[in-house]
This record gives structure tokens, C-alpha cells and sequence, in this order.
């Protein structure tokens, strides 16, 4: 058995030849040209690369918030480009969370509904999610800061919600897209050792694009999304 069968034989989560493009006939932009990647339970990857290489839309692929024009997404071995759009959603609530490098966080809502909405939205049962909700909030370092609305936290401790609300659902992948991009050195710093905290407790495995090698260098695996594809980054 070779590696790559190995690795494909304990993949959680497995992408296969994902082509993406975008615009009709003579305007045609490819920017995925048939990407192979397999994510094994509770490993840390990084994707970099320059920017327009198609890192985002790679991750919105992998976390079923768009689909291929070509290819398959196995998780748990469902191909789960086949589902429905509306039992795509209900997968993606469910089995994905995610941290962007803006928090999209409800500003009207407090730091404790933001973080158990997404189990509000799955159905869950809402004593249940309060209390995880709380433990998630201590557990980020903002104990005292449950009840305090979005725009009375600093962009720091926006991310660290965001970060709660990603994993309320404890969900099988963790996808971030430059989670430390607005945040000084420091909090970035902070709010990567918080990320690499809930893969290590909850077994997430997570995906995090990049552009700061110091910290793509501290996961299990760096990839460079390159022409369309991905390769094994040399850092």
C-alpha cells in the first residue's frame, strides 16, 4: 500500500479532482483545476499562497458553502455534493464550523446568542446550548463578557466568539480563513494558540488559510495552492 493510499484509507474528510470555475464560454476563469486533498481526524493544515489563487473558494468548496463545477467532497465516505440543498445546509450546520478573517458576528445580538445560534438555527435544544455556550465563552477567556454586545468588544475578542460560535455544534471540521488577518501580532498570536486549544480538546480536524508562515509552520501539514492545484508547501 502506498502513502497516499494510507492516508486515503484513514481520511475523514476526502476532495477529489474539485474543479472550479467561474464566468461563461470566452470569459472563463479557471481557478481550481482538479484539486486532490484528504484531511485526516484532528490534524492542523495550512493552505497558503499568493493571493487570487483561489484559497477561499477552496475553503468554501471543502465546507459545502458552494459547489464544484466538477468533482466530489467525501466525508465519512458520503459524497455530500450529492445531497440536497437544503440537506447541504442542514450537513454544514451540523459537521462544519467556521472562522473568517472578518467575525460576521450579529451585532445586535450578545456574545452569548451569537455563539449558540448556530445550534439554534440546527434545532438543538436551547438549555443545553446556554450552558455549552458559557463554557465555550470561559473556556476563550471571556468569562464576565457573556452578555456584552458585539460592538462593545474589542476585534479580539470578536474573533474569540466567532471561534465559540464555529464549535457550539462540535462539528467534524473546522475551517478558518485568515482568522489572525485584522488582529496586531500579539492577539493573533493568542487567538492561533486558542485554535490549536479546540483542535487538541474537541479532536477537530481544521484547515486554516494563511498568509503567516510562522504560523503555517507550527501545523501537522503546509500546503501551497499553486496554478489550480495543491502541493506540498516548502517553508
Amino acid at each position: 500500500m502506498t502513502a497516499d493510499e494510507n492516508m486515503n484509507e484513514h481520511s475523514v474528510i476526502s476532495g477529489n479532482s474539485l474543479v472550479k470555475i467561474y464566468g461563461e464560454a470566452s470569459h472563463q476563469i479557471k481557478v481550481l483545476e482538479g484539486v486532490d486533498i484528504q484531511l485526516r481526524r484532528g490534524e492542523m493544515v495550512a493552505i497558503i499562497g499568493a493571493s487570487g489563487t483561489g484559497k477561499s473558494t477552496l475553503l468554501n468548496l471543502l465546507g459545502a458553502l458552494d459547489r464544484p463545477c466538477q468533482g466530489s467532497l467525501y466525508y465519512e465516505g458520503e459524497d455530500i455534493y450529492l445531497r440536497s440543498d437544503r440537506r447541504l445546509a442542514e450537513f454544514r450546520n451540523k459537521a462544519i464550523g467556521f472562522v473568517f478573517q472578518f467575525h460576521h458576528l450579529l451585532p445586535e445580538f450578545t456574545s452569548l446568542e451569537n455563539t449558540i445560534m448556530p445550534g439554534l438555527i440546527g434545532g438543538c435544544e436551547q438549555k443545553e446550548l446556554v450552558i455549552r455556550g458559557r463554557k465555550l465563552l470561559d473556556k476563550v477567556g471571556l468569562a464576565g463578557r457573556h452578555e456584552h454586545r458585539i460592538g462593545e468588544l474589542s476585534g479580539g475578542e470578536q474573533q474569540r466568539v466567532a471561534l465559540a460560535r464555529a464549535v457550539i455544534r462540535k462539528p467534524a471540521l473546522l475551517l478558518a480563513d485568515e482568522p489572525t488577518g485584522n488582529l496586531d501580532p500579539n492577539t493573533g498570536d493568542k487567538m492561533f494558540a486558542l485554535i490549536k486549544d479546540m483542535n487538541q480538546d474537541f479532536g477537530l480536524t481544521t484547515v486554516i488559510v494563511t498568509h503567516n508562515y510562522h504560523l503555517a509552520r507550527q501545523m501537522d501539514r503546509c500546503l501551497t495552492l499553486e496554478n489550480g492545484k495543491l502541493v506540498k508547501a516548502d517553508l
